[in-house]
């Protein structure tokens, strides 16, 4: 059987692609093409990575663990994370071969943007292929969408003293960042396979994927590879290499570079992360960012306000005094935001977390030059969808996730995202000094408002003005 024809007509069936990272084969239904866990690098633990050589690759069935809950496969030995997953329409394919080799030509529909995703997880978990970010809606509106994935805890983000910082002169960056970097290029040599366009490519990621979106658009060798940023809720860590975590990896038994013993590394990153409670224990940090192209960025209002403990917390007496306290620990010294309402400790530690990144960002990328929008989300009328997987009213993390990928049915966001994608313009008023505009959302679904405020971040930047 001639599994191409299958793909190409709009029924379920196989497809290889001839590219030049080699025969790609993956699976084709309703008119999309997806072919998981692509490697395009290769590395030992703690070591730089390299690409990886071309050859044929069965992509019909993701390895790895895509739904976390330990059901999936083992990673390849010197590839581990460091492994892509495309999802194309298949009518953009510029030529196609069925596994025998027969060859089969794709429709000619001129090139497609291109979306690069970077799942979240702290810098701790994830996989390129996880259904909760599922990009097929993308793919089905004619953008060519990859997901990456990138080496993890110490062994993608261990850094020493001396360092620097990302994009400085003579910095040695985080080795998940150099690995991200191969795979932008990655994405640059193979684009015409899939009918995509390199010229045109929207990097974006959400959490810890928005931090490291926004570290590879910080560092001067993405340029021509990125030409625009979507960050939402960006996770930037405020101590990621300090004396502190050093010293208590040290403690844990790793050293200055490295080690490769896995019981080791486990339990000096538990050390490390239990000093870092509201904050990521590794990754890029927030001085670090500098945006060189376009950016959105943005934000819930509520962003870890469902957390169990901050509830009961912002429930005790005392909860604003003690809210003040935290802040000042996170160093926000100035006053608390008016919206921090009843959920005063809830809100400095989503604020010290996220919002305040999120500004930071938004003002440094204005600083600039560049065009730069903003924009959150905050409870209304309508539902979505949060981070345990339960129906919310409210806006907490991750309730960004089902109306960035469109799984939100009514909802605006997917709407102005790709037309950011396709054009650099999501079609609300730019974040600018004196006004600082940024849209807002309220509620979900297709009760979904949308309006523009001024400054919607202000209380948080008086806040920390001095971080």
């Amino acid at each position: 059987m001639d599994d191409s024809r299958h793909a190409t007509d709009g029924r379920p069936g196989d497809l290889t692609v001839g590219a030049p990272a080699g025969a790609l084969t993956g699976r084709v239904s309703g008119g999309v093409l997806r072919i998981h866990t692509i490697p395009y690098a290769t590395a030992e633990p703690f070591r730089p990575s390299t690409p990886a050589p071309p050859g044929p690759h069965d992509g019909r069935e993701p390895i790895g663990d895509p739904l976390g809950d330990g059901s999936g496969t083992a990673l390849r030995e010197g590839v581990g994370h460091m492994q892509l997953t495309v999802t194309a329409p298949v009518d953009g394919v510029g030529a196609a071969a069925s596994p025998d080799g027969a060859s089969s030509a794709g429709g000619s529909v001129g090139a497609r943007p291109i979306l690069l995703w970077i799942h979240g997880g702290r810098f701790e978990e994830g996989h390129p292929s996880e259904p909760w970010c599922s990009t097929r809606r993308f793919a089905e509106e004619g953008i060519v969408a990859v997901s990456l994935g990138y080496r993890k805890r110490f062994d993608g983000f261990w850094r020493t003293r001396g360092d620097g910082r990302i994009g400085r002169p003579g910095a040695a960056p985080y080795r998940a960042v150099d690995d991200l970097l191969i795979a932008l290029r990655w994405v640059r040599d193979n684009a015409a396979a899939f009918g995509a366009d390199p010229g045109n490519v929207t990097l974006s990621g959400q959490s810890a994927g928005a931090g490291l979106a926004l570290a590879l658009a910080s560092d001067p060798r993405s340029e021509g590879l990125v030409h625009r940023v979507i960050a939402m809720s960006p996770g930037l860590s405020r101590g990621s290499g300090s004396a502190l975590r050093r010293l208590l990896a040290r403690i844990g038994g790793v050293g200055p570079s490295g080690t490769a013993d896995p019981g080791i590394i486990d339990r000096a990153y538990r050390l490390v992360a239990a000093v870092a409670p509201t904050d990521t224990a590794v990754g890029p940090r927030i001085r670090e960012i500098r945006p060189r192209v376009p950016l959105m960025v943005t934000a819930t209002s509520e962003e870890f306000h469902f957390v169990p403990p901050l509830i009961r917390a912002d429930g005790l007496p005392g909860a604003r005094a003690a809210a003040r306290v935290i802040g000042a620990a996170h160093g926000g010294l100035g006053p608390l935001p008016p919206e921090a309402g009843d959920r005063p400790i809830g809100g400095v530690i989503s604020d010290a977390a996220i919002r305040a990144s999120a500004v930071a960002v938004a003002d440094s990328s204005v600083a600039a030059g560049m065009p730069t929008w903003v924009g959150e989300f905050r409870p209304g009328e309508g539902t979505g969808i949060g981070p345990d997987g339960r129906v919310t009213d409210g806006a907490p993390h991750c309730v960004d996730l089902p109306r960035f990928f469109g799984r939100e049915d009514g909802h605006p966001f997917h709407g102005e995202v790709v037309s950011f994608i396709r054009t650099g313009d999501p079609g609300w008023p730019r974040y600018s000094p004196p006004e600082r505009t940024g849209r807002i959302w309220y509620g979900g679904g297709h009760l979904a408002v949308e309006a523009d405020e001024p400054d919607p971040w202000g209380g948080v930047r008086r806040m920390f003005s001095r971080r």
